[in-house]
């Protein structure tokens, strides 16, 4: 068995156990941004996974770009259940958008225009953030990277026509867990949502083949990273997001 089979394989056991890795092992950890991504594909591969949606967030240091596909059974309406099993409880308030075509996997690079004019809805989001690994922050941005970018689950809540970047303006956030609130005004990761989702469009062919072959498709939802690092909730713990003008979604840790 190669490298990147025997790492998915270890984060695989490690979530269906609910069991926390401290390494990978048989010296499997990702060498590379290329190998993280493989690592991604395999994971999602061997699950049988049907991608639903993306993250995406800009890059730093050696990595050009931050993402990791979220399956269906990951993408949950407001308000959603999640179990109090989760160990890390990681919440980020977030704003999604969904695709309203088709984005093919191909030669030619997709423009932010292009993106601009495929965007179809606008969506409050709340990312529960979970890590297979012992620790947090995990230390190794790469393991980080191929563990999906610690996504456990994303929560949308109510859609509402996307017309304009007016809409995505002035925007800011607050998330209460339970009675605490936070402001969630850190802005969009990167900048600019849809130069980032252009971005993420244009990645995706130098993915695996069963991820090329894909592509981005019209319903699927990419949320575009948070506006209040992470917080975290605990045992039976009730959140709820909202953003001015765009509305809110809420989430529940319980048995």
């Amino acid at each position: 068995m190669d490298r990147i089979s025997i790492a998915a394989d270890a984060l695989i056991d490690a979530e269906t156990r609910n069991t926390a890795l401290k390494e990978f092992p048989n010296l499997s950890a990702p060498k590379s941004i290329e190998e993280a991504f493989l690592i991604q594909d395999a994971v999602l591969k061997k699950r049988g996974g049907e991608i639903a949606a993306w993250k995406v967030g800009p890059g730093s240091g050696e990595m050009t770009i931050t993402c990791a596909p979220i399956t269906v059974d990951r993408v949950f309406k407001s308000p959603a259940k999640l179990t109090n099993s989760h160990r890390l409880k990681g919440i980020e308030c977030e704003i999604a958008f969904r695709l309203g075509n088709d984005l093919p996997s191909m030669g030619m690079p997709y423009s932010r225009d292009d993106i601009k004019n495929s965007i179809k809805t606008v969506t409050v989001a709340i990312e529960a953030v979970e890590t297979r690994f012992d620790s947090w922050p995990v230390a190794n941005p790469l393991w980080a990277l191929a563990d999906n970018q610690s996504n456990e689950a994303l929560i949308i809540g109510d859609e509402i026509e996307f017309f304009g970047e007016q809409q995505i303006r002035g925007l800011e956030g607050r998330l209460i867990i339970d009675q605490q609130v936070i402001v969630a005004d850190a802005g969009f990761p990167g900048g600019d949502p849809l130069s980032l989702i252009a971005e993420l469009a244009n990645h995706i062919s130098s993915r695996s083949s069963y991820v090329q072959a894909r592509g981005l498709r019209s319903g699927d939802i990419i949320t575009t990273g948070s506006w209040n690092g992470v917080d975290f909730a605990t045992q039976n713990s009730l959140i709820k997001v909202y953003f001015n003008e765009l509305g809110s979604a809420s989430l529940e840790f319980a048995t």
